[in-house]
């Protein structure tokens, strides 16, 4: 019923709007490079007389609505080329005026269009046109820097950084905050994600299939309001983006240092309009990549009363292979049906494969160098010692395992939808479609563990971290033994076969209306929009044990070559060998209950509706423009998933639900001093939803860690009052010296959090966990999956709302040609942006800690020469330290900060030849996460340095 009502409150808005058009006089046209090839995005337009402004659209559009008849001059603007101002007679219901910048020079040679130079002079102009704080990526920009994902390309930007998996860009942060508080679409669209989180999966997504990334840092009426950060949108091409016929194909190959592969990649983009009425925009995208990582971890630290530090649980080392295919495609289509109605149709597709192979060597129970004593103490164990850099102690236990996965993601978005302007009225349209898929039904892991080696080789094994990134083992008997497969057996082989789907429907419907409040200009507007997404997640697994099967029998003995870390790391188990377990086994080796309970443990389904309306005007008071309004946001929830009773192969169904209302204003300012002065205000209301993992109504226990995982569906959703201010100078043609504050007032916001199992009964009392959620369980009744007696569990984890944050900070940016600064400089490009901040948030035991994932420093520099046949960049990008994980105050999991070195050599040949090189993380820089201290190592990845070479045609 939602539904039909928002249709028929559409249809309503629109009939008023029909047939309230007037016949005022409408002023447009498009402005244009000064073949006409291509439109400038972004361009101010000035209405001399009237003191009216407005800007380009991404097709060099713009419009004035309520125009007197008369005679007036039109100034345009543009950053990187000269100021036009031409004469525009207005006597009729409608003028055209059409207005050509640059040089007078063939499309392919003009300045303000091709290379280094136009990225900037593109994103410098969407950025001062704009009417909120936003960051812009031009199209030539992507094809700027050795970007491999959308993450890579949007690290350029001011205040954002990005998190990696095996040396890739996958999710962005902006301004330093947690992933999961920044929201992203393609071309509006919200895009879903096929993980348990909100933080959008952007390593998926080719740069290559897009023509322009936006990100827009504060909010408007008309725009969704569930970030913190702000809004990534990634701009898929349009034919209309320039005239006539357009081709570009791109092929080349990365080489990594570790992998020594070579992997290819091409590219292909196709456009043309047809009878200036019809545009297609077809592009597709293919990459191979393999990767290769060297990793070493520890699971846990704990803490003596005398205050050394000692490894508590289990090491590891780990080799990670890779094979990473994407496919991407994008179809567009645009149709100028008349002068007052445009319609369109957006799809685009993308298919992530990951093939990865794992192999682990674990060094488990390292805190067997601690026993208690009598007053049940913790003290250093009898004929053990322990250091601040290193522990020696009896080994007794070691596992090798191989983890062979195949992930395959899809993401597919399809928007249809239009716009219709009549006289002073604009309406515009649009249904949706978003959808992804992880399917991991192609995998499996087979461990294999070495016990009671004390049995076999007597004696104390050194454990050495005076290196705290690298632990490494003593040589001897033990070692040599732990290195022998006959010594390992079966332990367990797991088969995977889990599916996570994210679906998203939406519709949507905007009217505005150009009028007078008084003498002052205003375009009022306002809009409906309804979302429906279903996120469900399925987990199958099957668990076989038969402890007769050895590890001899599926090794090929090697060692990895040029392992970088610690020990050496073996390649067994063989993960070809041990594929032939999948049908090895008979019903008997299957462990019926602990598959049972990993196959329901983590299952949920999760409903959720949002309808929103809003009204806003935008009020042009001289060079003042004001834009304030309110969205009303309401939610629906519905949660469904299930817990594994004691001892009974039973999955109890436990349903949840859950709706809010929020009312969010906003108000965004630009004054506009001159065309080079510009300051800016803002503020707006944003509530953001718990992620799914998070909030689903899930009771799963990890038999390895002891530790039992709960959802929370009684969580609260994230709220923040948002402020900004800002002043941008723009001195010279392609420059810009800005500077800004921000601060969030932030309430309810997610923390993960775990519990000591001392802190509750020896059988988990439910009324003791946060969030007590499992319908028809009685308080005090045990849960545990048969396998698993709860008495063993040592920690519960789940969720929880803290008390108030708040995130503050400064942010600078500077974008110099320096050519304007020195003749001698000519040709060279200088960008270079800082932001500063800092984060508080209160824990219910009052703990003060940093706002989660917020890391206080973030910069980026890059010096380009863009001059003739060459365009030559580098860059480096740093992220600071941030809190990755509450544990405690002196154990909490934190990721380093970081910096990457990346650069690339263009070369022109002709018009339509291109050759390139480029390099990334050229500095080798690792990731590395630590506990409380970076003496303590949590996780530490080498991913080595890529070099690519290739070649781009344009015709």
């Amino acid at each position: 019923m939602a539904l039909s009502r928002s249709k028929l409150l559409s249809a309503t808005f629109l009939g008023l709007g029909l047939a309230s058009a007037a016949s005022a006089q409408v002023l447009d046209g498009r402005v244009t490079d000064q073949t006409g090839a291509a439109p400038l995005e972004g361009a101010r337009v000035v209405l001399e007389e009237l003191n009216r402004t407005t800007t380009t659209d991404r097709f060099g559009k713009y419009r004035f609505g309520g125009v007197p008849e008369g005679t007036y001059n039109l100034t345009v603007s543009y950053i990187g080329a000269p100021n036009a101002t031409m004469p525009v007679v207005i006597d009729t219901d409608r003028a055209t005026l059409d207005v050509k910048l640059g040089d007078d020079v063939r499309y392919m040679e003009n300045t303000i269009i091709v290379g280094s130079a136009a990225a900037q002079a593109g994103a410098l102009n969407q950025q001062r046109a704009s009417n909120s704080f936003l960051s812009v990526i031009d199209s030539d920009g992507l094809g700027s820097f050795p970007d491999t994902t959308v993450a890579d390309s949007l690290q350029r930007l001011p205040g954002l950084s990005i998190k990696t998996d095996q040396g890739e860009g996958r999710y962005v942060s902006v301004r330093g905050i947690n992933p999961d508080l920044i929201s992203a679409s393609i071309n509006g669209v919200r895009t879903p994600s096929p993980e348990d989180r909100r933080g959008v999966l952007l390593d998926g997504v080719p740069s290559d299939l897009l023509d322009g990334i936006e990100v827009q840092k504060s909010l408007t009426p008309d725009v969704d309001a569930d970030t913190l950060g702000g809004v990534i949108n990634l701009k898929t091409i349009s034919a209309f983006d320039r005239d006539g016929r357009f081709i570009r194909a791109k092929i080349e190959g990365a080489y990594n240092e570790i992998s020594e592969e070579i992997s290819p990649k091409a590219a292909l983009t196709y456009s043309e309009v047809f009878a200036d009425k019809f545009g297609v925009a077809l592009s597709a995208n293919y990459q191979d990549l393999r990767i290769e990582a060297h990793n070493n971890e520890a699971d846990e630290w704990s803490q003596l009363d005398d205050g050394t530090f000692y490894l508590s649980d289990g090491a590891e080392h780990r080799w990670y292979g890779l094979n990473r295919e994407r496919l991407g495609f994008v179809g567009n289509f645009d149709w100028r049906v008349n002068n007052s109605t445009d319609l369109y149709l957006r799809t685009l597709f993308n298919n992530y494969e990951d093939d990865e192979v794992r192999n682990v060597l674990a060094f488990r129970d390292l805190g067997d160098v601690v026993e208690e004593d009598d007053d049940e103490n913790e003290v250093v164990a009898d004929g053990s010692t322990l250091t601040d850099t290193s522990a020696s102690f009896p080994l007794n236990e070691t596992q090798a395992e191989v983890r062979v996965r195949r992930e395959v993601r899809q993401i597919q978005t399809i928007a249809i939808g239009g716009e219709t302007v009549l006289n002073d009225w604009k309406t515009d349209y649009e249904i949706s479609y978003a959808y992804a898929e992880e399917d991991d039904s192609d995998n499996h892991d087979a461990a294999f563990r070495f016990e009671d080696i004390q049995d076999v080789v007597p004696g104390n094994i050194t454990l050495d971290y005076s290196d705290p990134k690298i632990l490494r083992l003593s040589e001897g008997a033990i070692l040599d033994a732990i290195y022998d497969p006959a010594n390992y057996n079966l332990d367990a082989f797991e088969r995977e076969f889990t599916a996570n789907e994210d679906t998203e429907v939406a519709a949507k419907f905007n009217i505005s209306k150009d009028g007078l409040l008084g003498q002052i200009p205003v375009t009022w507007k306002g809009g409906l929009k309804i979302r429906d997404r279903e996120k469900i997640r399925d987990v199958n697994v099957l668990v076989y044990e038969d402890d007769s099967i050895n590890l001899a029998d599926y090794s090929t003995g090697n060692l990895i070559p040029d392992w970088r870390i610690g020990n050496e790391q073996p390649t067994w188990p063989d993960a070809n060998l041990t594929r032939s377990l999948r049908n090895a086994f008979t019903d008997d080796d299957l462990d019926v209950e602990g598959s049972f309970f990993d196959s329901n443990g983590e299952d949920y389904k999760i409903d959720e509706q949002i309808f929103a309306g809003y009204g806003m005007g935008t009020f042009n008071i001289g060079d003042l423009t004001l834009v304030a309004g309110v969205r009303v946001e309401q939610t629906n929830v519905d949660l469904e998933g299930r817990v594994v009773l004691e001892d009974e192969l039973e999955a109890v169904t436990t349903n949840f639900s859950n709706d809010y209302t929020h009312v969010l204003p906003s108000i965004n300012a630009k004054y506009a001093f001159s065309d080079t002065l510009i300051a800016r205000g803002a503020y707006y209301a944003a509530v953001v939803r718990p992620a799914f993992g998070e909030m689903a109504p899930f009771f799963f226990i990890n038999d390895d860690r002891d530790e039992a995982e709960i959802g929370n569906p009684n969580l609260d959703p994230l709220e923040a009052n948002n402020f900004d201010l800002g002043l941008e100078f723009y001195p010279t043609e392609l420059s810009v010296m800005s500077v800004g504050v921000f601060y969030k007032d932030i309430s309810n916001a997610i923390f993960p959090t775990t519990y000591d199992i001392e802190d509750l009964p020896d059988s988990i009392d439910l009324s003791a966990i946060p969030g007590e959620f499992l319908n028809g369980i009685e308080e005090g009744d045990e849960i545990s999956p048969g396998v698993v007696d709860t008495g063993e569990i040592e920690e519960v984890a789940t969720f929880i709302n803290v008390g108030d944050s708040e995130i503050y900070g400064v942010e600078f940016n500077y974008v110099q040609n320096l050519g304007d600064l020195s003749e001698a400089l000519n040709g060279f490009l200088l960008s270079a942006n800082l932001t500063l901040s800092d984060s508080e948030s209160t824990l219910p035991d009052g703990r003060k800690v940093s706002f989660l994932q917020q890391s206080n420093t973030v910069w980026n520099m890059a010096l380009g020469y863009d001059k003739g046949p060459w365009d030559l960049r580098v860059s480096a990008n740093f992220r600071g330290n941030q809190i990755d994980e509450l544990v405690d105050e002196d154990l909490d999991r934190y990721t380093d900060d970081r910096t990457l070195v990346e650069a690339s050599a263009k070369y022109t040949v002709n018009d339509n030849i291109q050759l390139y090189v480029e390099g990334k993380n050229l500095t080798d820089a690792p990731e590395y996460y630590y506990f409380g201290n970076q003496r303590r190592l949590s996780q530490y990845d080498e991913f080595g340095r890529t070099f690519i070479i290739g070649a781009r045609f344009t015709y």
